[in-house]
């Protein structure tokens, strides 16, 4: 229970951040993964309504401010400084030591065949080649260069992850003939509150 309260609290204060923010924006949430994933009544736990009640009211501030509660479900070990993944630093996001080895997203791998990868990425022919530019200090790959029998293309992690329904930007690459593999860990983007770590 305290896990899922500590959630409740951490969206509830990430709704209010989220609606006090500047925008031009028609909408301040949705449903996704993009900003908070809801599926609607029918499918809420009686013990998630639980943490919701016994948490009502309770945000997370920093100097009198609500902060930007960011989550995740699991950092493959170690969560991340919020500058090393998405912005300038904060003060109140820092990397910490993740004990959520028990996720079944702790490690996870994909494997792609060069013909599946340039399907998925495009505009570079066959893919021949994936090479990490930039990693965050925690392994995050940041941007990475696709190289292709037509060109190449320099994408960041994020786009990448999205682009080959990756699980989070931390992970490797081998190459065995045609097959590329892509090892990983953790499930998200690694800032902020780790959903598994956080059952504990």
């Amino acid at each position: 229970m305290e896990a899922l309260k500590a959630q409740a609290v951490a969206a509830r204060t990430y709704a209010i951040y989220q609606t006090s923010k500047d925008s031009n924006r028609y909408y301040d949430l949705d449903t996704t993964t993009a900003t908070q994933v809801y599926k609607g009544m029918n499918n809420e736990y009686v013990s998630t309504v639980e943490a919701v009640e016994a948490t009502a009211g309770q945000v997370m501030t920093y100097n009198g401010k609500v902060i930007l509660a960011a989550f995740h479900a699991a950092s493959g070990g170690h969560t991340e400084n919020v500058e090393d993944v998405w912005m300038s630093p904060l003060p109140y996001l820092r990397g910490v030591v993740d004990y959520d080895q028990s996720s079944p997203v702790f490690s996870w791998n994909q494997t792609f065949s060069n013909r599946d990868l340039s399907r998925h990425i495009g505009g570079i022919g066959t893919v021949t080649g994936l090479t990490p530019l930039k990693v965050t200090p925690r392994g995050r790959i940041a941007s990475i260069q696709v190289n292709g029998t037509g060109g190449r293309k320099t994408l960041t992690g994020n786009a990448i992850r999205q682009a080959l329904k990756l699980r989070s930007t931390l992970f490797t690459v081998s190459r065995n003939g045609d097959n590329f593999t892509i090892t990983g860990r953790g499930s998200g983007h690694g800032i902020g509150l780790s959903q598994w770590g956080a059952t504990v």
